[in-house]
């Protein structure tokens, strides 16, 4: 039967905090192993060799004592004297068999002999053997007795044979039983450092991790309304830090777009509900007889047909600026600006006789890639502005320049200008330098439109208070320029 999950303790190791722990606790337990297998290593090698050096020396020393007895007989309780209990001592033949063994290692329970090659020859190197009770293993050597101690005759119980082969060994007891506690302690200490590895990375993540509940809990209540609420930063150097600060950036971009669509809003419906009265305002006068004859009913026609137009271009504009929002792909032709210029200044000239309109060209060529309707929009909005915000008869003078790879187009009227804190709201919308709503202004959204434009063209737009040279305001429009490149002017 398959048990259940259990959710909050899944989703707990799911998190970011239970995958950190998770990774601590890896980690350090892969340490831990491969400090603890070194250490594990290092001293089974370490006692191996001290264990071979001894079993080298008491070879030495029973070899020795076999080899001054060369030519006599020995007997074999002389070499049995020779190695302590937990040594052990064994003769072989020529036939490689068994003539006799030490028997001390019988006197220690957990010790048994080791069990031996089936024919015993002299060894370069000592070798491990296991044990016939299966306890301890031995470490062994044998010493070749055929050739230096040639003439040795053994004498056992009475019995005299001619020895081979002498094997000596030491128990691995000690050396086991030091190994079976060094790996005790590592497991004791390895559990230890893993429980207070764990709480202590548990503790300190924790303490780690506030800031981002914090921030958790601030998005939340943003998120519930209270949009002056922000992530306090103690250590903006901090990751954490660094992410509440963008957050927090995030944060107030998000109250100010917020702020921005509210009085856009308002803005639009204080403009529509202008002209909507106005109009609704004649409408009534005609339907409750206020309109007695032909003249006044011209009036009330010709009032709701200019505020009927006023709300059109309103609404156009409101639409135009909802498709330039969206980042719809512009029609990218060839655009001749000094013919567009050409025809919007002439125009203009026939609208403002009582005008000086000046149009100076000065590279040969004044080619942009773009939607030609839209670019002359921008210029028209201009040229508009110049109009309107100047005092009639006042010049109004217009010069497309060539400058490295990019096309300027000024303009420039000879009006109040503006300050620069108005310079720097003109492009918001439905801003305009009076604070008015006048019908014979602007809507306010002009500017804003054609810095739209500009800039999705690749180009930017931008106003310059003209005071200190000779008053007004210059409107400067650069775009990328199209075709060989001029002589920059």
């Amino acid at each position: 039967m398959r048990l259940p999950a259990v959710p909050h303790v899944t989703s707990a190791w799911q998190g970011l905090r239970g995958r950190l722990l998770a990774g601590t606790l890896a980690l350090l337990a892969a340490g831990l192993l491969v400090a603890d297998v070194t250490a594990y290593a290092a001293l089974e090698t370490f006692l191996r060799n001290r264990l071979d050096a001894t079993l080298q020396s008491l070879a030495d020393r029973i070899g020795g004592q076999v080899g001054r007895d060369s030519g006599n007989t020995i007997s074999w309780d002389t070499v049995r004297m020779l190695a302590p209990s937990t040594q052990y001592v064994a003769v072989a033949g020529d036939d490689g068999s068994l003539l006799v063994a030490h028997e001390a290692v019988s006197g220690n329970e957990d010790l048994t002999p080791p069990v031996l090659p089936e024919s015993i020859r002299a060894t370069s190197e000592p070798f491990t053997a296991a044990s016939a009770g299966g306890g301890p293993g031995y470490r062994l050597t044998i010493i070749d007795l055929s050739g230096a101690a040639a003439g040795i005759t053994l004498s056992i119980d009475g019995v005299r044979v001619r020895p081979a082969a002498l094997v000596v060994g030491i128990s691995l007891a000690d050396v086991d039983a030091t190994l079976n506690r060094l790996l005790l302690v590592e497991v004791t200490a390895s559990a230890a450092i893993l429980t207070a590895g764990v709480l202590t990375a548990n503790l300190v993540l924790g303490i780690g991790l506030r800031p981002l509940r914090v921030v958790a809990d601030t998005a939340r209540a943003i998120a519930g309304g209270q949009r002056g609420r922000r992530i306090p930063v103690p250590h903006p150097h901090s990751e954490i830090g660094r992410v509440a600060a963008e957050l927090n950036a995030a944060f107030g971009e998000r109250e100010d777009a917020e702020d921005r669509v509210r009085r856009f809003v308002a803005d639009a419906s204080h403009e529509l509900r202008t002209p909507l009265t106005t109009v609704g305002g004649w409408s009534d006068l005609y339907l409750n007889g206020g309109v007695v004859d032909w003249d006044q009913a011209d009036l009330a026609m010709a009032r709701i047909s200019e505020e009927t137009a006023r709300m059109q271009r309103l609404v156009e504009d409101l639409i135009l600026l909802a498709r330039l929002d969206a980042r719809r792909p512009l029609e990218r032709m060839p655009v001749d600006v000094v013919a567009a210029l050409g025809g919007l200044v002439t125009d203009l000239r026939m609208i403002e006789p009582g005008r000086t309109i000046s149009l100076r060209v000065e590279p040969p060529h004044a080619i942009v890639l773009g939607d030609e309707t839209s670019l002359v929009q921008v210029m028209r909005n201009l040229l508009g502005n110049a109009v309107r915000y100047t005092p009639a008869g006042s010049p109004i003078d217009i010069v497309v320049a060539r400058v490295d790879d990019r096309l300027v187009i000024l303009v420039r009227d000879h009006g109040p200008g503006l300050d620069p804190q108005s310079i720097a709201r003109a492009f918001e919308r439905f801003w305009r330098a009076d604070g008015g709503r006048v019908a014979n202004g602007g809507s306010g959204l002009g500017l804003s439109i054609a810095r739209e434009i500009t800039e999705q063209h690749g180009g930017t737009l931008s106003l310059h208070d003209r005071r200190d040279d000779g008053g007004g305001l210059e409107a400067r429009v650069t775009l990328p320029a199209h075709g060989a490149p001029s002589r920059a002017v």
